[in-house]
Formats: structure tokens, sequence, C-alpha cells
């Protein structure tokens, strides 16, 4: 007696059924690719931000490093630092200004001095203010011509405060703001201080 094999077929329901499975495993793996696409932008623009707030505070304690007191020849041609004389008491001086005259919050500006041992005549002045919410550096050479550089596109609450237990120590303090996400925001809290004798801190209120 011959048995006759019949090939069973998959019937509507299983296809439905099938057909949905795999539509729900596509929708997780788009959502999934799509978190992990997100994530991986987040921390993109993240990491660009973060960079910048390293860049920004690295410029401002590298130019407050390379304070040093001024170089001078004094009458008989001896070298001699600015202010090391009993009757010569003039540092180089860190000038804070203190602008909005509120001494609790620090000063809004920043003006110091970089000399060089080779040039005796070489000081550059270097200051640093908030201008239409940019953070900005001038530097203005011996000649007396001044370059303006923009540090940081956004930035807000910008202070500096002289240590009242090292006079030669400055806490500067800034927000900076991402241009791309004004959500995100990060706030420097720092200090610098002056390793060298015969320069020191000042707050001057207003500005002259």
């Amino acid at each position: 007696m011959k048995r006759h094999l019949h090939k069973k077929g998959f019937t509507l329901i299983e296809l439905s059924i099938s057909a949905l499975i795999v539509a729900l495993i596509s929708l997780v793996l788009i959502m999934v690719f799509r978190s992990n696409l997100n994530t991986w932008k987040w921390g993109q623009k993240h990491m660009e931000f973060n960079q910048q707030v390293q860049l920004v505070m690295k410029q401002i304690f590298s130019d407050l490093k390379l304070v040093n007191p001024v170089l001078k020849l004094d009458g008989d041609g001896h070298l001699m630092f600015q202010g090391e004389k009993i009757n010569d008491l003039f540092p180089n001086l860190v000038t804070i200004y203190d602008k909005d005259k509120k001494p609790e919050n620090g000063g809004e500006e920043i003006v110091f001095f970089q000399t060089s041992f080779s040039n005796l005549e070489r000081k550059d002045r270097i200051h640093y203010y908030l201008e239409k919410g940019k953070l900005m550096r001038e530097i203005q050479d011996y000649d007396g011509n001044p370059k303006k550089k923009v540090v940081a596109e956004k930035a807000k609450d910008l202070f500096f405060k002289a240590d009242p237990g090292d006079i030669r120590q400055v806490l500067i303090k800034v927000t900076l703001i991402d241009p791309k996400n004004e959500k995100m925001q990060e706030t420097l809290d720092f200090a610098v201080r002056l390793e060298t004798d015969l320069v020191c801190v000042k707050v001057v209120k207003g500005y002259d």
C-alpha cells in the first residue's frame, strides 16, 4: 500500500505572525541604532565643548604663569630686577579692575605685563575682559600695537580675585557657554600662583 506524502505549506496566520515578529525585531534594531547614534552625537558635541573649555583654561593659566619681574639696567649699568633696590619698590603688578565696585564678587577685568629676559625693552600688556558676551584677550606689544583675540565665543560672569592669604595668587571664575547649545555650560573656578618674587596682585576700584 503506497503512502502519499503531502508537503504542508504555511498558513496565512503563520505568515502574518512571522512577518509581525520580523517587523518587531527590525523596529527594535532601528530604535537601538538611533539611540546609539544620538548618544554618539551628544558625546561628540560634549567632547568638542570640553576641549574648548580646556583651551580657555590653558590660555589664561599659561599667560599668568609667564608673568615675571621686570629687568632693567641701573645707573651703574648693572642688570637688576625692577623693585629689587630698597628705593625702587615697583614690582611687576597683576592688576584686577573692579568696575562695578563690588569687591565681594571680584573684578571683571585683569591686566598684566609679560617681559622678556632676552629683550629688556619688551613688555607686552595682556588684558582679559568680556565684550558683547565674548571672552576677549587683548595683547598690546611694547611698540603699542594692540591685537584682540576671541578666547571664547560665549561667556558670562567673568571674575578675578586677589587671594587674601597670598599676594601672588589670582583666583579666576568664568562661565563658558556652548555656542551650538546654550543649555550646555561649564563654570571654570581655578587659581594661578605667580611663582616668583617682585610680582604681586593689586585690586583697583573702577578703571583708569
